[in-house]
């Protein structure tokens, strides 16, 4: 009897010393997950302080968190806002111009060799000029509008103010020069929205639809009942404007075919250089199967 008594308390010391390493394992368990969750937590939120850090770092070298500021922008920054907003879309025109040129660089080249009595491709160094200043201004456009996304001060460093400075005064000097010297090449342009132009305006309405959240958070974050009021005319306006755009256009991309003018006389340049060789009757051959309505040769006397 007291060898069957001594086994079952045994066996409750057994049964009791496993309930409590099960206990002790849950609460270890639990401070785990719990010491695992904060640890995320800090690091997240370490990891938004970095980001933002160098979000207004880079744009107004404001590395510190004293320097940051969730005020309303001063109206100096904000006409810095606009001039950079202004440099971003000129550089846009500018560029969407050489884009579509690509086809008369060497008789802009020629322009240059009459003036100058020498011949190099001036194009080089303007397309890697703009193709630069349009990144730069580009990449500065992002963290504007990143500072507005989270609500912080606009300040752009003194050292962008220049160089937005620099990239306006330069393409609009170009703009001016290529007018006076190559001004018929913007007729280029306009014809080219006759196909660009669809898509294009598909491209714009993607873009300001994009923007409409970081609208709706600078309105609700705005305390001026007249400031909020602005800002949403200013967008619903953009938009109805965007909306209606295409009852201007007269792409034939969009046009009735009855309604289309007659197609362009095609010209075979050296025949079909595209599918054989040029100046070969083959290539002529080729052009004339297109239905060209003329052929251009080189001859050599």
């Amino acid at each position: 009897m007291q060898n069957c008594g001594f086994i079952f308390d045994n066996n409750v010391w057994k049964e009791g010393r496993t309930a409590h390493r099960k206990r002790s394992s849950k609460v270890h368990l639990l401070k785990s997950c719990r010491a695992n969750a904060s640890r995320e937590g800090s690091l997240a939120i370490s990891g938004m302080i970095l980001c933002l850090s160098c979000l207004t770092g880079i744009y107004g070298c404001r590395w510190k968190r004293y320097q940051r500021s969730h005020d309303d922008t001063t109206k100096w920054e904000c006409l810095w806002s606009f001039i950079l907003f202004c440099t971003f879309s000129l550089l846009l025109v500018w560029f969407y111009f050489w884009w579509e040129a690509h086809n008369d660089y060497s008789e802009f080249n020629w322009f240059l060799y009459n003036r100058s009595g020498e011949w190099s491709d001036g194009t080089v160094p303007i397309l890697a000029a703009t193709a630069a200043g349009f990144t730069y201004i580009t990449f500065l456009m992002i963290l504007a509008l990143c500072h507005v996304a989270v609500g912080q001060q606009l300040n752009l460093h003194w050292l962008h103010k220049i160089g937005v400075t620099v990239a306006l005064l330069t393409t609009i000097i170009g703009v001016i020069s290529v007018t006076q010297m190559w001004g018929e090449e913007w007729d280029v342009v306009w014809i080219s929205l006759q196909a660009t132009g669809p898509f294009l305006h598909i491209g714009a309405l993607a873009a300001v639809t994009a923007l409409a959240w970081l609208v709706a958070g600078q309105v609700a974050r705005a305390e001026k009942t007249r400031f909020q009021v602005m800002v949403l005319l200013i967008y619903l306006s953009v938009l109805l404007t965007l909306y209606f755009i295409p009852l201007s256009i007269t792409s034939p991309c969009i046009m009735e075919r009855g309604s289309l003018k007659a197609a362009p006389s095609i010209i075979g340049h050296q025949g079909a250089p595209m599918l054989a060789p040029e100046n070969t009757l083959l290539s002529f051959n080729r052009a004339l199967q297109r239905n060209v309505s003329g052929l251009e040769a080189d001859v050599a006397i």
